[in-house]
């Protein structure tokens, strides 16, 4: 849930809202009534940082999109439990996608 604050009681409360912001809070900060600044954790602004990288991305936005498209075809595979990269690897290999290890 998005916490709002004026810029005045952000100031004042800064310390507590650190540590809300911590527990996964978003602390919006207003100035005259409108949305000026915000607050999130360190690791959120690391993932919105990687995702605007790969958005920019000509290839990486190619991959997403044949993924996304892939996805809607219906050309998906299930796996049940914890997908470690050997098993992605074996599937792969069974499925003919890669060539089988010699």
């Amino acid at each position: 849930m998005d916490i709002f604050l004026t810029a005045t009681e952000a100031r004042h409360q800064f310390l507590k809202l650190l540590n809300e912001v911590k527990e996964g809070e978003r602390i919006i900060i207003t100035h005259r009534g409108k949305p000026a600044a915000a607050m999130i954790d360190f690791e959120r602004l690391q993932l919105l940082t990687e995702l605007a990288r790969l958005w920019q991305d000509p290839q990486s936005l190619g991959h997403i999109r044949a993924a996304h498209e892939d996805l809607r075809a219906g050309r998906v595979h299930r796996l049940r439990g914890v997908p470690t990269v050997k098993r992605l690897v074996d599937l792969a290999r069974k499925k003919g996608l890669i060539k089988p290890s010699g």
